[in-house]
């Protein structure tokens, strides 16, 4: 059921002009007044709540275009298992894209009142004022990739800070002291995360001399500025932290075109697997995403919320990634 903004005004005792500020997120509201809306249109809408047969996976983005051409599809389908552990369980599995706040609470606020059981919400691209619309849904929501300080709603995340702070202790007990952390431009949580990890490890350690080296997001962009970089080094660092697979295979890529040997001249090491398709004299040290264990979990923990029938708000799930010891390192 759709609440009209006059019904609530008149039952809230407020305008409507009020009433629109407060659904729109515009200034000229105060929180409690803005609060109070919310939450009477969310109740209204959840009388009409039906147990339903379908669970909904929300792919938000602030534009059409979210990741580079590489990694965009390459997300997407780390949802499909996701989708397989609910259609055990006899559950449809509907798709929606939103894009940017306003679809994203069209979505949210349909979904009280169309059947939809469960929400799967990818939300890597989450901002504060994102997260207040969460309050608008009155069904279990999962969210994955999000900063789980932003929120007290269930997420399952990949431990990004626990990755770093492995790859560098390891780097650190193989000798390395100088180290450089190439990133590419994507905002989105896991990369912020990542960074943020690796700057607070530098903090915690004087005796590592870091930095930050942007190569940006498509290969031959990283090949190009990771070529730059080591053109510029008087001495090359002692070793690379690559943020992921894109980061490594441009990177890889500019070292061997460049004639730098890994890891006899420089070490690397990096967050995700080099595919297959490429090929490299080496063998990457790198942590592994496990992509898979965290679609499952995701989907096993949607269908406890919505067999539990309460809304169990809060729960952070880590996924651990599993570290993979090759020969880019030096001994």
């Amino acid at each position: 059921m759709k609440v009209k903004s006059k019904e609530v005004a008149e039952a809230l005792g407020v305008s409507t002009a009020t009433v629109s500020l407060a659904i729109n997120g515009k200034p000229g509201v105060n929180e409690e007044t803005r609060k109070r809306i919310l939450e009477y249109i969310s109740g209204q809408q959840g009388k009409d709540v039906t147990k339903g047969t379908f669970v909904k996976l929300i792919i938000f983005e602030n534009s059409p275009r979210v990741l580079s051409g590489g990694m965009g599809s390459f997300f997407r389908i780390t949802y499909v298992e996701s989708v397989e552990r609910l259609q055990k369980d006899r559950l449809e599995v509907r798709l929606v894209y939103a894009y940017g706040n306003e679809e994203l609470k069209e979505a949210l606020l349909k979904s009280n009142s169309d059947g939809t059981r469960g929400i799967l919400l990818r939300a890597d691209e989450f901002g504060k004022n994102d997260y207040e619309l969460l309050s608008l849904c009155r069904i279990p929501i999962v969210m994955s990739d999000c900063d789980p300080r932003e929120s007290d709603w269930n997420t399952v995340n990949f431990n990004n800070r626990q990755a770093v702070f492995k790859g560098m202790d390891y780097l650190k007990a193989h000798g390395c002291r100088r180290i450089v952390y190439f990133q590419n431009k994507e905002t989105i949580y896991n990369f912020r995360a990542r960074r943020e990890a690796f700057w607070e490890y530098l903090c915690r350690d004087p005796e590592i001399e870091g930095s930050f080296w942007e190569t940006g997001n498509e290969r031959e962009e990283i090949e190009e500025r990771a070529a730059k970089y080591m053109k510029s080094c008087e001495v090359l660092p002692d070793a690379v932290f690559l943020e992921n697979f894109l980061v490594s295979v441009g990177t890889a890529q500019s070292l061997m075109k460049l004639g730098i040997s890994v890891p006899d001249e420089i070490s690397l090491l990096g967050i995700d697997a080099i595919p297959d398709t490429v090929l490299l004299p080496y063998k990457l040290t790198h942590f592994e995403v496990p992509h898979k264990k965290r679609s499952v979990l995701m989907a096993e923990l949607l269908l406890e919320l919505m067999g539990r029938g309460d809304e169990g708000y809060g729960r952070v799930v880590l996924v651990n990634e599993k570290m993979v010891v090759g020969n880019s390192v030096k001994m």
